[in-house]
């Protein structure tokens, strides 16, 4: 969800995502990045890790199936309370057939 001044959209285009977030962590705590360097201590921290599957993350940005989809909503949880969109679980689980593909 990306709260624009004009109106707020949801975003999954990758490069869009990516500006806004590097955006909100460089703006987040109130002082401006300039020439931050990471301490030697902390750079094994964020290098590459050979032992993560990078294949695990090759499909993650493919939509998804219809039955996927069915299934997800099936395993919903009842009577939680809803985010601050107001929209609750047990509201997605009685959407009709024709708005499911605004979801």
């Amino acid at each position: 969800m990306v709260t624009d001044k004009e109106a707020p959209y949801i975003s999954t285009d990758s490069s869009d995502i990516e500006r806004i977030v590097t955006s909100h962590f460089q703006s987040s705590v109130g002082i401006l990045p300039v020439n931050v360097l990471i301490p030697a201590a902390w750079s094994d921290e964020f290098n590459p890790k050979n032992y993560i599957n990078t294949k695990v993350y090759t499909d993650l940005m493919n939509p998804i199936t219809a039955s996927e989809f069915s299934h997800i909503i099936s395993g919903l949880s009842t009577n939680k309370a809803s985010d601050p969109s107001t929209i609750s679980y047990e509201s997605v689980k009685h959407v009709k057939p024709f708005a499911i593909p605004l979801l």
